[in-house]
């Protein structure tokens, strides 16, 4: 698919989310199979390796850095970076919603500089950071064109592997995947060329907080669609297919949405019972340090009716790393 047949043919789908926006979400699509409670330091991001059944997470670990993670498809931890950012001149310090690039093997990272007791976004430049998924070893970064972005909160690879999907404010943003690679990070260390430049889609998104996406794949028909999730107000989810929306009540629990991935239809590793898994996060306290992971399956085909509300036929608690008490604390004040 050429750059400008994708092009249009997002254009066309996400439109179509605009033009549904306000609409009822009578069919939603997808079933809440169940919740799992993970974590808090996956609190920003989650992205899936197919080939390898590795599931990767990131999220603030202070207010100057954040970590980048590694689990098995049961989600026992097998690696962490605490701290994966490097010292950079723009002073990126916070990561997004991670995308996994199944053909170069690497993590990318949506990077930005935010700093609430500064003003939050200090330097107005957004990249791309590239980490080793064998060692979670941060190794360079491309920045984006500033005219057409000022952070990077979320990046997802296509089906394809050569598209890089991301937005600024109800823009929604496509840069080539090969972009990103050590030979532009280097010129633009040395000064020698400014951010990449994407392909600018137009403000065809229906809201500007968008905190994390995935691209699925129905599994008969193979027809792809790309899910965001959307954040201020109720969190939701919004589906490049018309009147598919999915609405959770705001609460102590579900307080801010984050990061989307995708696994695969049929895949019997996975431990989430599900296809779709979005993460949320509820008021972050001192008693309230996880992070929740919902699980979703596709809806009956007749379309019934969705309620998230219910409770879930699922709950499962998992382990993540063991904090001590000045992490947690630091964990806190980066998350307010």
């Amino acid at each position: 698919m050429t750059r400008r047949t994708a092009a249009r043919s997002i254009v066309a789908l996400v439109l179509a989310v605009a033009s549904g926006w306000t609409a009822a979400p009578a069919l939603a699509g997808w079933q809440l199979s169940g919740t799992t409670f993970t974590s808090i330091l996956y609190n920003q991001g989650i992205a899936y390796d197919r080939a390898r059944g590795n599931v990767f997470f990131d999220g603030v670990t202070s207010t100057t850095n954040s970590g980048l993670y590694r689990t098995n498809a049961q989600l026992s931890l097998t690696g962490a970076n605490f701290g994966v950012l490097p010292a950079t001149t723009e002073g990126f310090n916070h990561t997004g919603d991670l995308t996994f690039d199944p053909l170069r093997r690497r993590i990318l990272l949506p990077l930005e500089c935010y700093y609430p007791a500064r003003g939050g976004n200090t330097c107005g430049v957004g990249a791309i950071g590239v980490a080793d998924p064998v060692t979670l070893r941060f190794l360079y970064y491309v920045d984006l064109a500033p005219s057409q972005i000022a952070k990077a909160m979320w990046a997802e690879i296509d089906p394809s592997g050569r598209w890089i999907w991301t937005s600024s404010g109800t823009h929604l943003l496509v840069y080539r995947v090969a972009d990103v690679n050590p030979s532009v990070a280097a010129r633009q260390r040395a000064g020698a060329t400014g951010g990449i430049v994407g392909q600018d889609l137009g403000p065809v998104l229906p809201a500007s907080g968008v905190t994390g996406a995935a691209f699925v794949s129905e599994p008969f028909t193979h027809a792809r669609e790309l899910l965001l999730a959307l954040n201020p107000g109720p969190p939701a989810l919004v589906s490049t297919t018309p009147q598919r929306l999915i609405t959770v009540p705001q609460s102590f629990l579900n307080n801010e949405p984050e990061g989307l991935a995708a696994t695969r239809v049929f895949d019997v590793s996975d431990p989430l019972g599900g296809v779709l898994h979005w993460q949320l996060l509820p008021k972050i306290t001192l008693l309230s340090l996880f992070s929740r992971i919902l699980n979703y399956v596709r809806s009956d085909p007749a379309g019934a009716q969705l309620s998230v509300t219910a409770s879930p036929p699922r709950r499962r608690r998992i382990e993540g790393p063991a904090l001590g008490r000045a992490a947690q604390r630091a964990i806190v004040a980066a998350l307010r």
